[in-house]
């Protein structure tokens, strides 16, 4: 192994430690009275699905395009 690699992997290691370390930091230590975490994310929600919903097929029978 080059040096060049090992210090790679050194800095990859390091960074990898200090965002795990910081998240765990983040999630005991408690938060200020002041502040608020949302605990959820609203997702943009599609309007009606795009193509038609067909129902469930018995899986057991052979599909006309599986060899």
């Amino acid at each position: 192994m080059t040096r060049r690699k090992f210090i790679r992997k050194l800095i990859k290691t390091g960074s990898a430690i200090a965002v795990g370390v910081s998240w765990l930091i983040n999630k005991a230590a408690p938060l200020p009275q002041g502040i608020l975490r949302r605990k959820f994310i609203w997702a943009v929600r599609v309007k009606k699905y795009p193509g038609p919903l067909k129902p469930l097929r018995d899986i057991s029978k052979q599909g006309k395009w599986s060899g």
